[in-house]
């Protein structure tokens, strides 16, 4: 599963990475992001938005911050799959090892700080107001690389060479849902990561490995 991210690389590495044109959105850094936040995505190529995590098909109970891929030909995500792919832009995300004594939070992370993108579909919520807002969800897998010493799950990383094809609607998204875990590290970190109310580079700060 993929609960908090991060994204606090400049701005000039996103727009140079995701190949960004004309005005864009200002991104502030965020240590902490969490669902029901608005998240940067891209539903077209080179234009960066913002729209809501947590993604909640209209006629259904069903949805969540995270779709399993396993999940991708039931009827309730048939539509996006097809029609509402999008990047969800980010450089780092963590996860929890269940320990004995508690669950040690790390940092996962490209060596280099790039930024990159999860797979992610998109579509309009409901808010308990009534209201529609377009939201998103994070696609996870069966963990590969290092993520599999922490977790059995984790993000589809989309390699840059299948940002363009994962956007579009024609492409064989089956072919894309490999995760790209080369160059990922693990970064273990303080347990400041477990309130959302710590959104600061003191998380990412690394602690001494055990």
């Amino acid at each position: 599963m993929c609960g908090r991210y991060k994204l606090s690389a400049k701005s000039e590495s996103v727009w140079a990475h995701f190949d960004l044109h004309g005005e864009q959105l200002p991104l502030l850094p965020r240590f902490n992001i969490a669902p029901t936040q608005p998240v940067a995505v891209l539903r077209r190529p080179h234009q960066l938005e913002l729209v809501r995590w947590g993604l909640k098909p209209a006629s259904s109970n069903s949805g969540g911050f995270n779709v399993r891929v396993e999940s991708l030909a039931a009827p309730l995500y048939r539509a996006s799959i097809r029609e509402r792919r999008c990047l969800i832009i980010a450089d780092g995300f963590y996860e929890w090892k269940p320990l004995v004594e508690a669950k040690k939070p790390f940092l996962i992370q490209r060596k280099d700080g790039q930024p990159f993108a999860f797979a992610g579909l998109w579509g309009p919520t409901p808010l308990k107001d009534g209201q529609l807002v377009d939201a998103c969800a994070i696609l996870t897998t069966a963990v590969r690389g290092v993520v599999a010493s922490v977790h059995q799950r984790m993000p589809v990383i989309l390699p840059v060479g299948s940002y363009a094809a994962w956007l579009d609607p024609a492409s064989n998204y089956r072919s894309l849902l490999e995760p790209d875990v080369e160059g990922l590290e693990l970064v273990p970190i303080s347990s400041l990561v477990n309130s959302t109310k710590n959104d600061d580079e003191r998380l990412v700060e690394p602690l001494p490995a055990d």
